[in-house]
């Protein structure tokens, strides 16, 4: 098994009694409109992305990818002890601090596993209370919309899009995480809107990657996410109309988000946003609230990574493509049939499982990522971005070797007050 060819999107067989299905090229609409306006180029080749295939679900079933290092790491999430080291950014207490950003996580998690559900990671999120039995009359869509974001500013969202469905992002299969096997995708029919939402990572704490304590951004990330989607959730429900949240599960973030103009995708594979970079967390809300779509947003991006190596010149495993935007697949945890900057998956995944928590150094190095905690602090960065996406982009990249805060900070520093150890926007 270990020889075999990785094929197109086609998971080794979980067990004797399940076998994966494998639709083939993809067979509904393979071009949109928005296309050109989001950067997005769809081959012929295009099939829509089976969730088992995903690295992580692939640790606990792909041979070529399961150690007992592997589910080390998975019990570290939940185990500060297993990982802990005398190192600085990997001691009890860097892990102990990384549980607790994860905590909210963990317990949406946890709420309904004895359900065969693996709430925000295999399946959607689900939403306690009931959708009202009389619908909340809407005036208009427009109106909907901007009351909407007001909304879900309130409830902890920095950032929010509003696009239409597309089921060329959606997962042809989902995860089965208590029989090791995938299942149907379940989302209902008739959700026709999507609601995609970001939150932001502490800054600060970023520059501390690799580390336990850089992975407190990503998990403290992942918990507001996962209360903010529930609150926004619940607010639809009650007016009478259907809201299915979403996390790691059910869709894919970033094709949403770039349509729902929250962004553009960078040569790391990662959304880069106007407002704060790749330092952004996703998740959506699948709807038929009635609601207006937002216009996708280019800032110069593509341009910019085009000529910026930041991200892969820091990549300790190589996993981030140097090159121009392909369609090679590294393994079959890739998009296929898309022409974009990928990653090698299993190369960024090993890194992390030999690190014993996640990296970000794509995060922390990238010019984007920059420090806007401070009125002056802000305005150079807006100043950066627009001139990024000029023909002066090479000054950008310039300045940003110059003046830029590149690199790495020991996690003492962040320990010892740097930055005076607040959220940093």
């Amino acid at each position: 098994m270990k020889n075999e060819p990785l094929g197109h999107n086609k998971p080794v067989p979980l067990s004797n009694d399940n076998q994966p299905t494998h639709e083939g090229p993809y067979q509904g609409q393979l071009h949109d409109p928005r296309d050109e306006a989001c950067g997005f180029d769809i081959l012929p080749s295009f099939e829509r992305f089976n969730k088992n295939n995903d690295t992580y679900n692939r640790g606990r079933w792909d041979e070529r990818i399961m150690s007992k290092k592997v589910l080390d790491w998975f019990r570290g999430m939940y185990r500060p002890d297993i990982a802990a080291r005398d190192r600085d950014g990997y001691t009890a207490k860097d892990f102990a601090f990384r549980l607790g950003g994860w905590v909210g996580t963990n317990l949406l998690i946890e709420r309904n596993l004895k359900n065969g559900r693996v709430d925000g990671y295999q399946d959607d999120i689900e939403i306690y209370s009931q959708t009202a039995k009389e619908k909340v009359e809407i005036e208009s869509p427009e109106k909907m919309s901007k009351e909407l974001k007001r909304v879900a500013g309130i409830f902890g969202a920095e950032l929010i899009g509003i696009t239409s469905a597309d089921q060329r992002w959606h997962y042809s299969h989902w995860y089965d995480a208590d029989h090791n096997a995938e299942k149907p995708a379940n989302l209902p029919e008739g959700l026709n809107n999507t609601i995609v939402i970001g939150t932001t990572m502490d800054h600060n704490i970023i520059k501390t990657y690799p580390s336990a304590t850089a992975g407190t951004a990503v998990g403290f990330g992942y918990s507001q996410d996962a209360n903010t989607l529930q609150a926004i959730g619940t607010f639809i429900q009650a007016m009478g109309y259907r809201a299915v949240a979403s996390m790691n599960d059910t869709a894919q973030k970033v094709p949403y988000a770039i349509q729902a103009g929250l962004g553009e995708n960078g040569r790391h594979s990662m959304l880069i946003s106007e407002e704060f970079g790749p330092r952004v967390r996703l998740g959506q809300i699948f709807t038929d609230l009635p609601l207006s779509f937002d216009e996708s947003k280019r800032f110069g991006v593509k341009e910019f990574c085009t000529i910026c190596r930041r991200c892969s010149d820091s990549c300790p495993p190589r996993a981030i493509h140097d090159g121009e935007p392909q369609d090679e697949i590294y393994n079959q945890s890739n998009f296929v049939g898309i022409r974009k900057w990928s990653i090698d998956n299993e190369k960024c995944f090993k890194f992390w499982v030999n690190q014993g928590t996640d990296c970000g150094i794509c995060i922390r190095d990238c010019p984007y990522n920059m420090d806007t905690s401070t009125w002056l602090k802000q305005k150079y960065y807006q100043f950066w971005v627009w001139l990024a996406g000029t023909r002066l982009r090479r000054l950008a990249l310039w300045l940003d070797y110059k003046i830029g805060d590149g690199g790495r900070k020991e996690p003492d520093w962040w320990w010892s007050g740097g930055g005076d150890a607040t959220l940093n926007k």
